[in-house]
């Protein structure tokens, strides 16, 4: 049945069970990596193997949410249409959730350090970042019924503040990720 004969309650209703549904995959999700890493010891070989992919997944997501947030500056200061916006957000939105189960499957064989505090940091980081991406569904949707030739300074303040700090909670959690690794791997 074509969207549009659907009426617009009844897909907010069934945007927001798959929203839930979503949210519950991030947390499920992360929950199997720490249970994994906290009681498996893979062998060196594999070790390296999932730091090879963990390294690429960061590489793969942060790039993705790199791109989109930038691609959002640029319309924001009225360089990118909400068109070309939309079009980045398809583009690089599945290779930022490729990133995230990568980060996810990959650091359950890092045998990550609960008992660190920047280990669970890092961990929280990952988790914001994930619950972000799967609200900012919600927020594309917003934009995706705005008109093709809307700009950022003519959106209602809500939807202005809810972009910006979509746009801020994201890169806040992939940077803060990536940092971490870093000192994480230069402690070792």
């Amino acid at each position: 049945m074509p969207s549009v004969t659907i009426p617009l309650f009844e897909r907010r209703r069934t945007a927001r069970h798959r929203r839930a549904l979503a949210y519950w995959a991030v947390l499920l999700g992360m929950s199997a990596s720490l249970l994994v890493g906290a009681s498996v010891a893979p062998p060196q070989w594999l070790h390296y193997c999932a730091l090879f992919v963990h390294l690429g997944s960061v590489i793969l997501g942060l790039g993705a949410a790199v791109t989109l947030e930038f691609q959002g500056l640029l319309w924001m200061k009225g360089r990118r249409s909400i068109e070309e916006l939309r079009q980045s957000e398809r583009a690089v939105s599945p290779l930022a959730w490729l990133g995230i189960i990568g980060l996810l499957t990959s650091g359950a064989l890092l045998e990550p350090s609960l008992h660190d505090p920047l280990t669970v940091i890092k961990m929280l980081a990952v988790l914001v970042v994930g619950l972000n991406g799967v609200g900012m569904t919600r927020l594309t949707a917003e934009l995706r019924r705005m008109p093709p030739r809307t700009r950022f300074t003519s959106l209602p303040r809500a939807i202005k503040l809810w972009c910006i700090w979509s746009a801020v909670l994201s890169q806040a959690g992939w940077w803060t990720a990536v940092l971490i690794g870093m000192l994480n791997t230069a402690g070792h």
